[in-house]
């Protein structure tokens, strides 16, 4: 008998360790892929029509078309900061064209410019690799999007480098003008030669 209960609890215990690991399995299965612009246009086969999460900040402006539209959202690291604010140069600019529900895409208010940093949103899509309703472009048909961070006007006062070179050339330009005051024009020199020939010094 109480093997048999052994058994029974040995049995219930595999069964339990089975279920889990089931779970955990269907749980990894099920979650969205999170990839980068950068990966999805060095690796476009990796996540070819599947639905994706990507998040970056809207720019430039919405272009409608009917009752859809297209966003672009960039994930650079420029996404993070204005160009004034961020200290160098931090690679170049990357992201995707989005389309979605033109209503979907009326949740962005700030798009970003030179003079805004755009909303930084989240869509869930389909990304294709090779959109066939769009002649063979790379882009995500995305059928929800959530603003993480809203968008804001950015900071107007220049890069500290820039007031070190206008301040610079503003000082060659008043030494030159100073020079030139100081120097009379050939013209004049011409007319009143006597005044400006210049001097020899007599030997003792």
């Amino acid at each position: 008998m109480r093997a048999r209960n052994r058994l029974l609890v040995t049995v219930a215990i595999a069964a339990l360790a089975v279920a889990l690991v089931g779970c955990s399995a269907n749980e990894s299965s099920s979650e969205v892929p999170v990839p980068l612009s950068t990966e999805l246009v060095e690796h476009p086969d990796t996540n070819d029509g599947d639905v994706i999460d990507f998040t970056g900040e809207a720019i430039g402006e919405v272009m409608v078309r009917g009752e859809n539209a297209w966003l672009h959202l960039n994930d650079d690291a420029y996404r993070i900061t204005d160009s004034e604010e961020n200290s160098g140069l931090k690679g170049y600019n990357s992201g995707m064209p989005v389309f979605l529900n033109a209503k979907l895409a009326g949740k962005v208010e700030v798009y970003g410019d030179h003079a805004h940093q755009g909303d930084v949103v989240t869509v869930r899509g389909t990304f294709n690799a090779t959109c066939v309703e769009h002649g063979g472009d790379t882009d995500i048909h995305a059928t929800s999007i959530e603003r993480v961070t809203p968008g804001r006007r950015v900071a107007e006062t220049p890069a500290s480098w820039k007031i070190t070179l206008a301040a610079g050339l503003s000082a060659l330009v008043l030494a030159l003008w100073q020079i030139e005051r100081r120097v009379p024009p050939a013209w004049e020199r011409e007319r009143r030669p006597g005044q400006y020939r210049s001097v020899r010094m007599r030997r003792p």
